[in-house]
């Protein structure tokens, strides 16, 4: 029977999976790059508070507010620059050691297997091929995750700010709704677009001569 997509783990699982593996490999990197791009996330996201105090010494000519909001402004620019620096190396090492790791393993996995069948059959070679040409992939996991936790983490910074100004101004987090459900369908549009693509890219290639008789 051939492998299909639904034969595959969820997505969930397999990213909970790739985590556990890297914290088994570098638990040290994984949590400094974590944390790093969490931190990454703060300076950046209190700009709107000292242009917020700034605006309001300048209204009200309060010397103090504007200085405070100027030096808050230039400790944010100097640590989200620091900050970003230092967590894009720390990213970099920690994905270029789980990336000998996750080949290690795959490599493993692809010599560990009981018979020669899955080297037999076209839609296990498919994936034993993709496992080992698209290994890459996996450590860009790591990235996404960290920028999208740093996101998130931006973005309930934005929400308690807004409500701190009026309660209802976080009905403006419904207008990032249609964006939010546009992202659930595109996203597995794109992979099945892209599944021929990368079957093609995988099967080995075919060399034909043409011979002539006299």
């Amino acid at each position: 029977m051939a492998l299909k997509r639904h034969d595959l783990p969820p997505a969930l699982s397999s990213m909970w999976r790739l985590c556990k593996f890297g914290y088994q490999h570098e638990p040290g990197l994984l949590l400094a790059a974590f944390l790093l791009a969490l931190l990454a996330a703060l300076p950046d996201a209190l700009v709107a508070v000292w242009i917020a105090l700034l605006g309001d010494g300048v209204l009200h000519g309060n010397r103090s507010r504007i200085l405070i909001a100027a030096i808050g402004l230039g400790i944010s620019a100097t640590a989200t620059w620091l900050l970003r620096t230092v967590s894009t190396r720390v990213q970099r090492r920690f994905r270029d050691k789980v990336t000998i790791a996750l080949e290690s393993h795959v490599a493993r996995l692809q010599a560990s297997a009981a018979t020669i069948e899955h080297h037999e059959r076209p839609d296990y070679l498919d994936r034993l091929a993709m496992l080992r040409n698209q290994v890459f992939v996996l450590d860009h996991m790591y990235m996404s995750l960290f920028t999208t936790c740093g996101w998130i983490l931006r973005l309930g910074i934005t929400v308690a700010l807004l409500v701190s100004i009026h309660p209802a101004l976080i009905t403006l987090v419904v207008f990032a709704l249609p964006t939010v459900w546009t992202s659930t369908w595109v996203t597995p549009i794109a992979s099945s677009a892209w599944e021929p693509c990368r079957r093609a890219s995988s099967a080995p290639g075919c060399v034909t001569t043409r011979t002539t008789t006299t």
